[in-house]
């Protein structure tokens, strides 16, 4: 008898659940997708897709205000969107801009507010000129290659949620016009009033809780998608132009460092921006291990062939290389091992630009630095700001014969990474260590005379107050 009343007490909670369920609201979820799209908003309208499944959402709304962005990350939205069993919307609250307008497409029905804006997709060739604000449309011979795909993503979308494609197809073709909507050589823009006359808009609402109302969701929960703090963190630091300002700073940092011992003001903020760029590309579920592990080896090559190896040679070159190579992966999608799926050149064009106009703002930063920065207080001990000449008593000459110094002692002038200059015997003269990092003001000897080279080791590990 005791069995029985467990089983009927079980059956009568379960039972007991399911109508709760049964009479539970099914919620709209509203999904954010404000400012540039890139690769860490991918994964917060994902983040969207995957709690309204969850929750039998009765439908997922993308409340946007956005200029634009990467096409390829707004082609990821519109693909995780093409598989979105429950109606969704698009409610633009003021812009919905080049690739914001290609996302709108892929849902089903799109309402507008008052002097909202939608269009403009014409896609624009990245370089160094339209990360600094200018725009370079795509050269002629890779347009069709382009937007083929692109075009194809949004005439699919289209059609499987009834939009006009023709209308989509102008704003990113000016070559394509529409009776009495637009003519040839234009691109097509259009306002709220104007979306709903060519029926690309389903109607116009004041803000987002009355086009609610307007689409009888007033009274039905909502879930708003809202971005953690990481989430906001990783967009923003994984937006090009973010990444390019870290990498000029890390970069510029970096190579300040290398010429000033020990790690100062410049390296600290050079790691720091370095490090926020490649946590901003992983947490962007963009990147993972691999381009910091890149990046770790090439550095170390390079510090290899400034204070270990004399000269620039193969080691140098295949640094830079790793650290350049580093820096483009962080920024794409790619899974190590599987070369189906790396960038074409249209993907790796952005990422090289970035890094491209990053080394050249880098070595334009230390070219600053050193004209202005050896005359500031705190800046002083960065560079060698005073020219040593035969007024301060101290001279090269040619002619010394270099035997000579052999076994002989002196002190180290500059600091040696290896190479500098020391003072032997009243002569300031190019010496080179035997590979380690020698202080200014450390005393050394003459070990050797290769050539013409003047081969210095240290004496003491104290370092001389000179």
């Amino acid at each position: 008898m005791k069995d029985v009343l467990k089983i009927l007490i079980v059956l009568f909670i379960a039972l007991s659940s399911v109508l709760f369920a049964a009479t539970e609201e099914r919620p709209v979820i509203i999904v954010p997708v404000f400012g540039e799209i890139e690769d860490g908003l991918v994964y917060i309208v994902e983040r969207g897709i995957d709690e309204a499944n969850k929750l039998n959402a009765r439908a997922l709304i993308l409340h946007m205000d956005t200029y634009g962005g990467k096409i390829h990350s707004a082609e990821k939205i519109m693909q995780a969107l093409s598989h979105v069993d429950i109606p969704t919307y698009t409610f633009v609250d003021t812009k919905a801009i080049s690739a914001g307008a290609l996302i709108a497409a892929a849902t089903q029905y799109i309402y507008m507010a008052p002097q909202s804006q939608i269009g403009d997709a014409q896609i624009i060739q990245m370089s160094p000129v339209s990360i600094l604000g200018g725009a370079k449309q795509v050269d002629d011979e890779l347009k069709e290659k382009i937007y083929s795909a692109t075009r194809a993503i949004v005439r699919s979308a289209c059609e499987r949620n009834g939009h006009d494609w023709k209308l989509f197809e102008a704003m990113m073709d000016e070559e394509v016009s529409i009776s009495n909507v637009i003519e040839k050589g234009k691109l097509l823009t259009l306002t709220s009033h104007e979306a709903v006359e060519t029926g690309l808009a389903e109607g116009i609402s004041g803000n987002i809780s009355k086009f609610l109302e307007s689409v009888e969701f007033g009274n039905i929960p909502r879930v708003k998608i809202k971005p953690s703090a990481a989430e906001k963190m990783s967009r923003f630091f994984s937006s090009m132009t973010i990444s390019g300002i870290l990498l000029l700073l890390g970069l510029g940092g970096l190579f300040i460092e290398l010429r000033t011992p020990g790690v100062g003001l410049p390296g600290a903020i050079g790691i720091i921006c370095l490090a926020l760029f490649f946590w901003g590309h992983y947490s962007a579920n963009l990147s993972g291990w691999v381009p910091l592990i890149f990046f770790a080896i090439g550095l170390i090559l390079l510090l290899v062939e400034i204070f270990v190896i004399p000269g620039f040679g193969v080691t140098g070159i295949t640094g830079i290389v790793c650290i350049i190579a580093s820096l483009v992966l962080a920024m794409l999608e790619w899974k190590p091992g599987d070369w189906s799926s790396f960038p074409n050149l249209e993907e790796l064009a952005a990422p090289l630009a970035v890094v491209a106009l990053s080394f050249t703002g880098a070595l334009a930063l230390i070219g600053v630095a050193s004209k202005y920065l050896p005359a500031a207080p705190f800046t002083s001990r960065l560079f060698l700001s005073k020219k040593m000449d035969k007024k301060e008593g101290y001279s090269i000459d040619s002619s010394l014969d270099l035997s000579a110094f052999e076994g002989k002692t002196g002190v180290a002038k500059t600091t040696l990474r290896p190479a500098g200059k020391a003072v032997i015997d009243s002569h300031l003269l190019d010496v080179v260590s035997r590979g380690d990092f020698i202080q200014k003001g450390t005393k050394i000897k003459v070990v050797k005379i290769d050539s013409n080279h003047i081969i210095v080791g240290k004496m003491v590990e104290s370092i001389i107050d000179n």
